[in-house]
């Protein structure tokens, strides 16, 4: 019986709107919001979009998220991400790395209310026309 009930209670933790994992919080939160609270604007047309906050532990407060949009609005789009950009070996003027399977982009301090200390964007082509964006936040 005792075991039961702890089950039911892992079972509840995994599966409630907010995840409790050893001191860490896990929510769902929409991606305008995530991209506001970097000082950003999540692109027009996007699609797919899932999005999570994290906190507590040693993560202090991360977030991270993937979207679909246009494959040929994305390298705008990066361009226009405000903070200070990180310049690898290989990157264009507006440090947007490119690669054939897609772009990436890292950026330190965000303008946002967020408190990261870095932001990795990555854009995979799926095809064409679409690119699959993903991006994590780092405190």
């Amino acid at each position: 019986m005792a075991a039961a009930a702890a089950l039911g209670g892992l079972t509840y933790a995994f599966t409630g709107a907010e995840d409790t994992v050893e001191g860490f919080q896990e929510r769902p939160m929409a991606c305008p919001e995530a991209m506001y609270a970097m000082g950003w604007v999540l692109p027009e047309h996007t699609s797919d979009q899932r999005c999570t906050e994290l906190s507590g532990g040693l993560a202090g407060h991360t977030q991270s998220g993937t979207f679909r949009m246009a494959r040929a609005a994305a390298r705008p789009w990066l361009a226009s991400l405000a903070g200070e950009r990180y310049q690898p070996d290989g990157s264009g003027s507006d440090s947007v790395v490119e690669r054939k399977e897609g772009l990436a982009l890292e950026i330190f301090r965000p303008p946002g209310s967020l408190q990261a200390s870095r932001v990795k964007v990555d854009v995979r082509w799926e095809g064409e026309d679409t690119a699959v964006v993903t991006f994590e936040t780092f405190d």
